[in-house]
């Protein structure tokens, strides 16, 4: 869904130009064309005929007829009476680059610069161009530095240095010469583009290979590719791109700086590795000293610092990084954030958290401005902004002032916005305000350096696997009567879809009927958005693991243009109930308890007309009434009105989100007496809106009460974190706030500070350190995310860590889940996936495979073979919504995955093992009933797991609401121990295994269920 966010240094860039072109160098000494290739001979240094010397006259005439033999002699002579003579030497260097004596062209220029106190314009830049004409790009570097130096005013040569260091991989050169352009009125859109975000800058892979091949005995160009692979999480290939490098140029500090880092991730990554460690101690000795005027050296260092748990150093050297970088870094600034926060200084950590939500804010600005072409004046508003916000005054008005020229999305204000925002500047405004630079505030002289032989913490190890039983599926959905394809309009298999299309339908589980066997309700879309012509949903009833379609005589007839649904009793009456989410009018349906349903949406006053993709029934403010929470994704009717068309096919394809308006979610409060109310602006103070996909309910952080994560597409993810005041009045309103935290919690963006088009989400504890951890899937090319609580409420990026990383790449993630599937002690992790459009890309398909992965006892995680786990995963799909449930009480836990253009699948779990489990229902009694945020931890044998009864679970879906986990045969009982959502902690003793139990707040014995199938 997203455009790639890069800029191969698209400025006016001669130099590379004249490299790859072959210019050389010595023509017209107009500022206005200093990238002529083939001047006229009378050209070239005319103004040298001011010099003296007979020779040198003559070497002037021959210049001007063409005889440039016969010039080099007469120059010969005249420099053999006056070595000292800079213009005749500027002159043989103009000859020798006319008749392709490169090289000693460049060493007359370089001997006219070395002897004149203040060399021309022309000089300089006829050396710069020739330099780069034998391949001498970082020669050339320097010298259009010293031109800059020496003629500060000059517009070309800063174009020039911007152009070239970004080609290289330098892109921090080019901030000073790109400030002093919009300083000066003489920047363009590609200025403002880079100076947002100079890392999000690309080198360009093409020119430095060709640098390598011209120059081989200049290594420096191998730090662009190694950046390359960096930003691929290639960490290894980094390390043995780089040494060689810094052998041939010790002094070449940015190489220095990307080696620590690479073996900072390679020792974390592999804790146990003494040799990856020995490697990091030998950089750090060996080091320049100099190297830490980098920012990039001071990230490396409190990375290192982290993983070691020394935290107090670990600020030192993120502070110190942030300083390097004008606190505008998001990464750093994260880190910063977190390593402030396990110090327990909140008042800092909480302001350099908004200055990351700010910085995080400005690169989903940039996104959508470059995802609309860069034409919206909208959104190059929105991005100057967002510069005000960030204390970038020179960027804001220059954005502006840009905004003014676009021709689409117009802004009836934008005259007074820029008159506005430009009377907040003076010539002398510094670019940046001091306010804004909040790592400057913060005290760090007491805190220590970086220890680089410090140990890594081992990663967590699987606690009493029980077996290594083998992970295996049978698709029996037609088996078992669940005959149902979540359907389209009928041309949108031929002649492709649109973006609301693209999304797919959902599924909830439920048992409506209270018979003990789960239930299904399934979306169709084949109507239209905002109309109510689409085909109803559908609901199965399971008898005995027998579907049949229940739909004509249940009462449950929503015929909206279906996106998720969920499930959860919103009366207390026992009986639960079903949301749909809609594109447009979304529907309550409420359980009446004798196997129909009552649309009740009217009754309960819910309105509104919106893109709802997922929704999740939980007690936000502790009242114990349900609370109603809505995703919701695009706003307006742009979706439904704007198509956008493959490359590759020429069909319809889905357009990416940023397109579109965002829409803002929704919360209604359930008041107790059959009403709800939108309680959106009273309760949640939201920062950035966003395109909203999946959610999940539950204690997420340390904090007491409900939060609420949403995975947002393309921008900032929200976690919503609850504070409730004591006081309850007489109407049952609890005071309440939703604060998003997302950013304080590490679960906003990625590790690199990069917004990811989430989709689906799991949750649970793989690494069994009891507490919960989540995974997010994203789209191709960008990486699924796995977030691992490292404290309580505080959340890491450890993809890269545990091989979650690379499998990803080329797949575009939607359900998923993490499930104990074989029963054996250690949970597994399924993906779902499929593409939003057919792109036509061999590399990345349309149709993709399922995923399966098991974590090692070394923590990481390693992708089971597809042809072990049976048929459905030997396919391809465009998978979809991912439910779990136990269709046939069997005590393992299957799943349900809705597609485009296929029949759903119900994956029965087939998987080999001798072990047995329980599952556990909750009922509670002083709260909600749906009990969602109950934690139990699992007591059996020596070994102690915990587990959470979450709500949402993810992408437009609705699980079982139930938690089951194994036992081995030598250990057939368990003790149980819930917090329920009031805090209350009950014990329930001796629970056997192979059966599922209800267990009720208050109620000291738990209430035996069916027994599992054998």
């Amino acid at each position: 869904m997203s455009r790639t966010y890069l800029v191969l240094s698209v400025f006016g860039n001669c130099l590379a130009c004249c490299f790859l072109l072959g210019c050389n160098g010595s023509g017209d000494e107009s500022v206005s064309a200093p990238s002529e290739t083939r001047p006229n001979p009378a050209k070239i240094s005319a103004d040298n005929v001011a010099a003296t010397g007979i020779h040198y006259r003559e070497a002037v005439k021959l210049v001007r007829v063409g005889d440039f033999a016969n010039a080099q002699r007469s120059l010969r002579e005249h420099l053999l009476t006056d070595p000292t003579d800079v213009k005749a030497m500027e002159l043989a260097g103009d000859i020798a680059s006319r008749v392709g004596d490169t090289p000693q062209a460049i060493q007359w220029y370089r001997d006219s610069v070395e002897q004149t106190p203040q060399p021309s314009y022309a000089l300089l830049d006829k050396l710069a161009k020739n330099l780069m004409a034998t391949a001498n790009a970082y020669e050339s570097v320097d010298v259009l530095k010293q031109t800059i130096s020496i003629h500060p005013s000059l517009e070309r040569p800063k174009y020039d240095l911007a152009g070239l260091v970004t080609v290289l991989g330098l892109n921090h050169d080019a901030v000073e010469p790109l400030q002093w352009l919009i300083q000066n009125n003489l920047g363009d859109e590609e200025s403002l583009i880079v100076l947002a975000n100079p890392d999000r800058v690309q080198p360009d892979p093409e020119f430095c290979r060709k640098l390598l091949d011209r120059a081989p005995e200049d290594l420096r160009p191998h730090y662009a590719l190694a950046k390359l692979d960096a930003e691929k999480q290639d960490w290894s290939a980094v390390s043995k791109r780089l040494p060689a490098v810094l052998n041939r140029h010790p002094d070449f500090l940015p190489a220095w700086a990307l080696q620590g880092r690479a073996l900072v991730e390679l020792a974390v990554a592999n804790p146990n590795d003494a040799n990856r460690r020995s490697d990091l101690v030998e950089w750090a000795k060996n080091k320049p000293t100099a190297l830490e005027d980098l920012p990039e050296y001071w990230t490396a260092a409190g990375i290192w610092s982290n993983h070691t748990s020394d935290h107090a150093a670990a600020v030192r050297a993120f502070v110190e990084a942030s300083r390097l970088h004008q606190s505008n870094h998001g990464p750093t600034l994260s880190y910063l954030q977190a390593s402030l926060r396990q110090l327990g200084r909140e008042e800092e950590s909480s302001r350099v958290a908004k200055r990351f939500a700010q910085v995080a804010g400005l690169n989903d600005a940039v996104k959508t401005f470059l995802e609309r072409n860069s034409k919206s004046q909208l959104a190059a508003l929105r991005i100057a902004y967002q510069m005000v916000d960030l204390g970038r005054m020179w960027e804001a008005e220059a954005w502006t002032s840009l905004a003014k020229s676009l021709p689409e999305d117009p802004v009836a204000t934008i005259e007074q916005a820029h008159l506005a925002i430009r009377a907040r500047l003076r010539p002398d405004s510094p670019w940046q305000t001091k306010s804004s630079l909040v790592a400057s505030s913060i005290n760090i002289s007491d805190l220590p350096m970086v220890s680089w032989d410090a140990a890594v913490q081992n990663a967590r190890t699987i606690a009493n696997r029980i077996d290594e039983s083998l992970v295996r599926f049978i698709e029996q959905a037609q088996q078992r009567g669940l005959l149902h394809t979540v359907s389209l309009a009928p041309e949108a298999e031929s002649e492709g879809h649109w973006i609301y299309q693209s999304t797919g339908g959902g599924a909830a589980v439920l048992d409506f009927d209270l018979n003990g066997w789960p239930d299904t309700a399934i979306a169709n879309l084949d109507g239209a958005p905002m109309q109510n012509n689409s085909s109803p949903n559908r609901l199965f009833r399971n008898i005995d693991g027998q579907f049949s379609d229940v739909t004509s005589t249940s009462g449950y007839a929503d015929t909206g243009f279906a996106q998720g649904i969920t499930s959860g009793d919103f009366n207390n009456d026992g009986f639960p109930d079903l949301f749909d989410a809609n594109i447009g009018r979304n529907r309550l349906y409420r359980n009446n308890g004798d196997g129909t349903f009552s649309d009740v949406t009217d009754e309960m006053k819910l309105v509104g007309n919106e893109w709802t993709t997922s929704a999740v029934f939980a007690d936000v403010n502790g009242d114990g009434n349900a609370d109603l929470f809505e995703v919701n994704y695009c706003g307006g009717n742009a979706p439904y009105e704007t198509p956008c068309r493959s490359d590759a096919t020429g069909k319809l394809a889905s357009c990416p989100p940023l397109k579109f308006e965002a829409s803002s979610d929704r919360i209604w409060r359930n008041d107790g007496t059959g009403q709800f109310k939108n309680v959106s602006r009273d309760w949640m103070q939201p920062t950035n809106i966003g395109r909203g996909l999946g959610i999940i309910a539950g204690q997420l952080d340390e904090a007491p009460g409900l939060d609420l994560f949403v995975a947002n597409d393309m921008s900032v993810n929200h976690l919503w974190s609850s504070s409730r005041s004591s006081s309850v009045d007489s109407t049952n309103d609890v005071p309440i706030r939703l604060m998003d935290l997302g950013t304080v919690r590490g679960l906003a963006t990625s590790g690199q500070s990069n917004s990811q088009a989430s989709m689906g989400m799991a949750a649970g504890d793989p690494d069994g350190d009891g507490d919960l951890d989540f995974f997010l899937t994203h789209f191709a090319e960008e990486h699924n995310t796995y977030y691992e609580q490292v404290a309580p409420g505080l959340w890491e990026d450890r993809t890269h860590a545990v091989g979650l990383y690379e499998p990803s790449l080329d797949q575009l993630g939607f359900g998923t889940t993490w499930t104990d599937f074989n029963l054996d002690g250690a949970m597994e992790l399924l993906v779902t996936n499929g593409h939003v459009s057919d792109t036509g890309r061999e590399d990345i398909g349309y149709e993709m495979p399922p995923q399966v992965f098991t974590r090692l006892e070394s923590g990481r995680w390693q992708e089971l073979p597809n042809s072990s786990l049976g048929d459905y995963f030997e396919r391809e799909h465009l998978g979809r919504a991912l439910v779990t449930l136990d269709a046939n009480l069997d005590g393992r836990t299957d799943v349900l995955i809705t597609h485009l253009y296929e029949p759903v699948a119900l994956l029965i779990n087939d998987s080999e093992t001798t072990s047995k489990s329980i599952g556990l229902r909750f009922q509670a009694t002083s709260g909600h009933r749906d009990a969602i945020g109950s934690t139990v931890e699992v007591l059996s044998s020596g070994d102690k797991r915990t587990l959470q009864l979450t709500a949402g679970d993810g992408y437009m879906g609705s699980n079982e609401r139930r938690l089951s986990f194994a036992l081995s045969n030598a250990s057939n009982k368990a003790d149980i121990l819930v917090q329920w959502p009031s805090g209350l902690r009950q014990s329930f003793n001796k629970l056997e295994a192979g059966r599922d139990y209800l267990l009720t707040e208050g109620i000291a014995l738990p209430i035996p269920m069916n027994k599992h199938a054998q």
